[in-house]
């Protein structure tokens, strides 16, 4: 087995337990240029564009952290109509996106925000 092929194998491996987790239907290594590293679990939709606008969601995060004179300490969380987006940084030049649809086993929980939906 050639080296590459031996990384997918680590990176199967370190993925395949999000995949366990109730409502998780696919995980996701991507550097934070956006550059898909790997991916496990199904999906349908085009993985390296999500994985190129996670990036770009992630960096938007960190830089209204720095602008409210903080830090991102833990992920960031998109809950949209039909799926739930977890980004959370691992290092300075990679992350995991969790991708989990809401008619999983994941609930939906209203934000009791008040604001119509679209």
């Amino acid at each position: 087995m050639n080296r590459q092929a031996n990384n997918s194998h680590s990176l199967d491996r370190v993925l395949t337990p999000y995949l366990e987790l109730d409502g998780i239907d696919a995980a996701m290594l991507v550097s934070t240029d956006g550059l898909l590293i790997a991916a496990a679990g199904t999906h349908e939709f085009d993985i390296e564009a999500l994985a190129a606008y996670s990036a770009t969601a992630l960096s938007a995060a960190i830089g209204l952290a720095e602008e409210l004179e903080t830090r991102l300490t833990g992920s960031v969380t998109l809950d949209l109509h039909s799926a739930h987006l977890t980004l959370a940084q691992l290092s300075a030049d990679l992350f995991l996106i969790l991708v989990g649809s809401h008619d999983g086993h994941r609930q939906h929980h209203d934000s009791g925000s008040g604001l119509p939906e679209a």
